[in-house]
């Protein structure tokens, strides 16, 4: 009998530190938009990043050389680029 209590204290022990452990990092997410907006001739490519759950904010992500900046979806440059990029897709 004492055994089988040391075993069900052990599980629910092993079990709420599980639980109550951190959440899960959120690689590659943006967590806030870059004040500058990258120019046309820079971007290598771009990403769209949903407010899903795992992400908080949605985003459109554009490559430039090695980094990654962060622009609102909805601000009007933002727009444009994404126009202008959408139709060069289309040209290849």
């Amino acid at each position: 009998m004492k055994q089988v209590l040391v075993v069900l204290i052990c599980l629910s022990i092993v079990t709420s530190v599980i639980l109550a452990g951190p959440t899960p990092i959120r690689k590659n997410c943006c967590r806030k938009y870059s004040k500058s907006i990258p120019a046309f001739r820079n971007i290598k490519e771009y990403r769209i990043q949903e407010n899903n759950g795992r992400c908080r904010i949605k985003a459109v992500v554009f490559t430039v050389k090695r980094r990654q900046v962060c622009s609102n979806p909805d601000d009007s440059l933002v727009k444009e680029l994404l126009k202008k990029l959408s139709q060069n897709e289309q040209k290849r």
